[in-house]
């Protein structure tokens, strides 16, 4: 049989492009035209291989846009496998597109679905896989990874608001600093000149303004190298899941990291229960698809106290990482037998208190910074103009 490369419009109007084999090109028509496609063009070519899986584990970028083509073809209606092979030509990245390309040869070679999840293990994340295996068993996978994509999408957005919120006073900050750097290095060796020249005896702040500009500077770099490689080794010694506890203590932005990847965690726990995933089974694969490793760690130690037959609200209300204003709602969940209504509840409860915290630290953080930038003006400014208004008293 000989390969085709097509190029059809779906029956929503889409354009979709793939390979088919078949033993002529009216069979590879006909059989497009069953699956409800509008054939533009049918020719005869090599099929692209993909023998060889991806290197290492997608990102979660990667993840999220694989998620994304497999739902695009679900929710079409097309053959997963050629659908897959059309997403993988028209990829721009190299590592998505062998992963989907290698999914396709596999499904294409008639092995049944679970058995290209269980070997596409090393690089798809176990909970695109987990969620794909369940919802196959209700017809429901376009469904189940657009709402994993949605929500990857709401996170990024929400992220994205937050880091816009504070960038406004980083930059005048920056600029400030800058400021300061040019009067400091190049504005203030006139003024001690001056000093100098008159052998004036100087108040204990222009002494520390001069000596900091003389050996301050010098000393800053390596202090802040050692800084960067101490933070290194502590990350080194602690990892990464208490590492990333040990950020979340930071003042301000620290809870607000950690209320995140809790919100990340949230979500994907309920999407996987949704879609007909055990509880076990979705605490221990939402573990592998977190970007903050010390809730991995959370959602593990869950799974295993839910293992040994414990109720998950009774869980988390011993986690002091975790609001405890989620135990209630995730209660009733479980005695109603609605867990993901209650999860989602929570996680909509979650993203509140992000919002409002992030509102707070946008409202608090220009006023801290120009204060701080005030500060350092003052003490520039009145390092270099007390002594010289002393000298001009004398010389009148």
């Amino acid at each position: 049989m000989a390969t085709y490369r097509y190029t059809a419009d779906d029956p929503e109007g889409r354009r979709v492009a793939g390979h088919l084999e078949a033993s002529s090109v009216e069979e590879a028509v006909r059989r497009l035209e069953e699956q409800g496609l509008q054939v533009l063009e049918v020719m005869e070519t090599e099929a692209p291989s993909y023998a060889a899986a991806p290197q290492g584990r997608l990102s979660s970028d990667e993840a999220e846009q694989f998620a994304e083509s497999v739902a695009q073809l679900s929710a079409a209606g097309l053959p997963l496998g050629p659908g897959l092979r059309a997403a993988a030509e028209e990829s721009d990245n190299p590592r998505l597109a062998a992963a989907l390309g290698y999914l396709a040869d596999r499904l294409d070679e008639g092995r049944p679905l679970e058995d290209v999840l269980e070997s596409s293990r090393d690089f798809l994340p176990a909970y695109v896989g987990g969620l794909i295996r369940a919802a196959a068993r209700t017809s429901q996978v376009g469904v189940a990874l657009a709402e994993l994509v949605e929500q990857y999408r709401e996170i990024g957005l929400l992220r994205r608001n937050i880091l816009r919120g504070m960038a406004y006073p980083l930059v005048v900050a920056g600029m400030a600093v800058v400021v300061l750097v040019f009067i400091v290095v190049f504005v203030a060796g006139g003024f001690e000149q001056i000093f100098a020249d008159f052998d004036m005896e100087l108040p204990m702040l222009t002494k520390a303004f001069f000596w900091w500009r003389h050996f301050g500077l010098r000393i800053l770099a390596p202090v802040l190298a050692l800084a960067v490689l101490a933070a290194a080794v502590v990350r080194w010694r602690l990892g990464p899941a208490a590492w990333h506890r040990w950020l979340a203590t930071a003042p301000l932005l620290g809870p607000l990291w950690h209320w995140l990847g809790l919100l990340e965690w949230l979500g994907l726990v309920r999407v996987l229960v949704c879609h007909g995933v055990t509880l076990l089974e979705a605490l221990r694969l939402s573990a592998d698809g977190l970007s903050n490793a010390n809730i991995s760690r959370v959602s593990l130690s869950l799974a295993e106290g839910v293992a040994r037959g414990r109720s998950l609200w009774q869980l988390i209300a011993l986690q002091r990482q975790i609001p405890a204003s989620i135990v209630p709602l995730v209660k009733w969940g479980e005695q109603a037998g609605s867990l993901a209504e209650s999860l989602g509840l929570g996680r909509q409860m979650l993203e509140e208190r992000i919002r409002m915290r992030s509102l707070w630290i946008q409202a608090a953080w220009p006023p801290i910074l120009f204060i701080a930038i005030g500060c350092c003006v003052l003490l520039v400014v009145g390092s270099l103009f007390l002594p010289l208004i002393s000298l001009v008293n004398c010389l009148a």
